[in-house]
């Protein structure tokens, strides 16, 4: 039997503090067992608020945005919580297996491959509430900076909650 757990996804911070702190400060984020960040934190300040605003495991692979690595590393050196991965991130949650990455076509040929039953992107600023591929739910927890760039249009700013076990997404708007 899965073990429930509840994970916060979220992405293209794209440095709004201000959502950021919004969404770091809801008892739904507090209340999950780990906070997923699938990349475009941009400054590594953003990296400082994460660790002093969510004490549990937080994983963070990088986006196009985030240029100064160097000092991503050393800003989370300092928050043993704050886990960088690079570009791809592996692991398990609630006996699920996930995989994470910026960007929406890598995201979508790794659930392709049929090895995770969750793959989370971001990049685009668009939400996916989760879609099947075959058996796997393929998500995208939207920008929690709110606007697009593509199009220059301030979008609703949005993260979203997933529970393992049911394989539920839950969406919140800022």
């Amino acid at each position: 039997m899965t073990a429930s757990m509840k994970l916060t996804i979220l992405s293209d911070i794209h440095d709004n503090v201000w959502n950021l702190l919004k969404a770091l400060g809801s008892p739904d984020v507090q209340q999950t067992g780990a906070l997923l960040c699938c990349g475009d934190l941009c400054a590594p300040f953003i990296i400082k608020l994460l660790g002093q605003r969510y004490s549990k495991p937080i994983h963070i692979v990088l986006g196009n945005n985030d240029g100064d690595v160097a000092s991503f590393i050393r800003v989370a050196a300092n928050f043993p919580n704050i886990h960088l991965h690079g570009e791809y991130f592996r692991g398990e949650f609630g006996g699920r297996t996930l995989a994470m990455n910026h960007y929406p076509i890598k995201g979508r040929i790794l659930a392709e491959s049929g090895q995770y039953d969750v793959v989370c992107y971001g990049h685009d600023h668009q939400l996916n509430r989760g879609e099947k591929t075959g058996n796997t739910l393929l998500l995208n927890p939207g920008a929690i900076m709110g606007y697009n760039g593509a199009t220059l249009k301030d979008i609703p700013a949005t993260y979203v909650v997933l529970d393992t076990k049911a394989l539920d997404v839950q969406v919140f708007e800022l």
